[in-house]
């Protein structure tokens, strides 16, 4: 093997043990994901979404009544991925995992946002609590 053949394929093997071992399987290839969320609070008011991760923040964005804000990113290599979210309402503010590798396996997650908590795929789909503050 010459050595720029070498140079092409060490690398190549060392990331396909990596990415196949048993000690880790420590690595994931990035998957692009796509998160919306749709006020549909009751009370027919403004929500106000802050959503970060420890790369990322998105800034605070508005979400009138019936409407939806939407973000996309590339899960990382360590699988360990996290988008949260701060939402705001009359006198109200609660936050939410809004991505988690492990529990969300959706490639486009759709969050409907609702007094109680948000639900994953609409109110007649997977409602959760709150996180605790």
């Amino acid at each position: 093997m010459s050595p720029s053949q070498r140079n092409v394929v060490m690398p190549l093997l060392v990331i396909l043990l990596l990415t196949t071992s048993s000690v880790g399987g420590a690595l994931n290839f990035p998957k692009h994901k796509a998160v919306r969320i749709t006020n549909l609070l009751e009370s027919n008011v403004d929500l106000t979404v802050h959503c970060k991760s420890n790369d990322n923040d998105l800034g605070e964005h508005t979400i009138r009544p019936r409407e939806e804000y939407e973000f996309d990113f590339k899960t990382n290599i360590f699988g360990t991925t996290l988008f949260f979210c701060g939402f705001k309402w009359s006198n109200e503010f609660h936050w939410f995992d809004v991505f988690r590798t492990g529990r969300d396996d959706c490639s486009s997650c759709f969050w409907s946002i609702i007094e109680a908590g948000p639900c994953l795929y609409g109110v007649d789909g997977i409602c959760y609590q709150w996180n605790k503050h």
